[in-house]
């Protein structure tokens, strides 16, 4: 987002603002806000070089890959982990969530785990 500034009738260059992370607001709400969707396996990915299936390129700490269609397109709450957005679907079974990381060992060492997930509204 852009503010531009206007001193005495005259528009001068806009200010970029730091970008605002995609889980922000949803950090700011509370528990109610949070919708349990159980337990689901997490498995780690890495970057092929392209966009996630909604066109967005993936992004540690933000992107989560997802076949559950209740998910997608969802800011999810993952215990343990913080905030997700699932911007990606990959050949997994509907009950897992693939995690995107950017470095291919630490990927290998998140191996598969299991967490609680919710829909954040």
């Amino acid at each position: 987002m852009l503010k531009t500034i206007l001193v005495l009738g005259l528009v001068l260059q806009p200010i970029p603002q730091e970008p605002v992370p995609p889980t922000y607001y949803a950090e700011q709400l509370d528990e109610s806000h949070y919708k349990s969707v159980g337990e689901y396996e997490l498995t780690a990915y890495v970057s092929t070089g392209n966009a996630c299936a909604d066109g967005k390129m993936p992004c540690e700490g933000v992107t989560v890959a997802s076949n559950d269609p209740k998910l997608w397109h969802k800011c999810i709450f993952i215990e343990g982990y913080g905030m997700f957005y699932v911007h990606d679907r990959g050949g997994m079974a509907s009950n897992v969530i693939d995690v995107f990381i950017d470095d291919y060992s630490a990927a290998v060492q998140f191996g598969r785990q299991k967490a609680e997930v919710y829909i954040v509204e």
